[in-house]
């Protein structure tokens, strides 16, 4: 009798062995092919980017950016003579604003 639950002991802990072996080769492929595709699509490049233009400043910083942008949008309005001119004028100033707050706070450069 104890010779047969040796051998179911050993049978069982052999199975166990074998699964976490077989778990563990599957797991080193699934980060194989993370890292490889992590590697071809640029992930990091777009993990960085998100799309949103007040993402990663501060306050100040934000409270600056609306300053300029709340001037900019008066002194348009103010000394434009032509309707048709300041509208222009305003969606050129909401276009190139994020690469103006690039250029302003950019962090990768520091």
């Amino acid at each position: 009798m104890s010779k047969e639950r040796k051998l179911r002991r050993e049978a069982r802990e052999q199975a166990a062995r074998q699964a976490q072996e077989t778990e563990a080769r599957r797991a080193a492929r699934r980060q194989t092919r993370r890292d490889l595709w992590r590697r071809v699509s640029f992930y990091e490049l777009r993990r960085r980017s998100n799309g949103k233009l007040s993402v990663g400043q501060t306050r100040a910083q934000r409270a600056i950016v609306a300053v300029f942008v709340l001037t900019a949008l008066f002194v348009i309005w103010q000394l434009v003579p032509s309707v048709e001119l300041a509208v222009v004028l305003t969606l050129v100033l909401l276009l190139t604003l994020p690469v103006f707050v690039l250029i302003a706070f950019d962090r990768r450069s520091s």
